[in-house]
């Protein structure tokens, strides 16, 4: 049996109580008496399934694992369904650190290089890398507050980086200061938003040697 306006409006309620907008979620109440809440830009989902008395509620909520619990009373369906809207909106909120590191390697390393040459790093170009990536290293050192162990970590990223323009041509360099940067975070040696910050400020001050020279932009000044 379909549900009634009595249940239903509860549950769009629930929804809106727990900060998501109605309006970004798709309501599918069955013939059955059960419901699907979908939270279209996210698709995380809510369902509901059974009979009144013996629910069983499964939520998704962005990336995470199904969740699966008995509801014996329609009013802990309508709780459910508020805990779950708080937690999708909280979920939305939090930033994804690591498919932006990604994002930003793959400009890195994209296709406006796929026309450049694997050719090596004149004495010049390598002299550029060191200032730009020695600034780099001033303006973060002055921007976080870095612990003891963090300072000579990211000092030796940075100079690891500089050494690795002598050795390699233009495009390996890219591919190595991608998964370099990318391994600092995800193997947590650096705090996110500073390699992320490095990431944007290498591609930024660094990019015009891999895409057929030009002059080269102006990092952030130092503070």
């Amino acid at each position: 049996m379909r549900l009634e306006k009595t249940f239903r409006n509860p549950i769009i309620k629930a929804v809106e109580k727990g900060g998501l907008a109605p309006r970004e979620c798709t309501f599918d109440f069955d013939d059955d008496g059960g419901c699907c809440i979908t939270h279209a830009p996210s698709g995380s989902s809510f369902v509901v399934e059974g009979t009144f008395g013996r629910h069983t509620t499964t939520t998704v909520v962005g990336e995470g694992a199904p969740q699966q619990l008995e509801a014996l009373i329609w009013p802990t369906v309508e709780e459910r369904v508020e805990r779950w809207a708080r937690d999708v909106q909280r979920d939305v909120d939090t930033p994804d650190l690591l498919a932006e590191l990604q994002r930003e390697r793959e400009i890195l390393t994209g296709t406006r290089y796929e026309a450049v040459g694997n050719t090596p790093f004149t004495s010049e170009e390598r002299a550029e890398i060191a200032e730009q990536l020695r600034q780099i290293k001033e303006h973060v050192s002055t921007t976080y507050t870095l612990s003891e162990a963090q300072i000579p970590h990211l000092e030796a990223k940075l100079d690891d980086l500089a050494a690795a323009a002598g050795r390699m041509g233009r495009k390996d360099w890219a591919l190595w200061v991608g998964a370099a940067l990318l391994g600092a975070f995800v193997q947590g040696i650096l705090p996110p938003e500073v390699v992320q910050d490095i990431v944007r400020m290498t591609v930024d001050g660094l990019g015009y040697l891999l895409s057929g020279g030009g002059t080269p932009p102006l990092l952030p000044p130092t503070t």
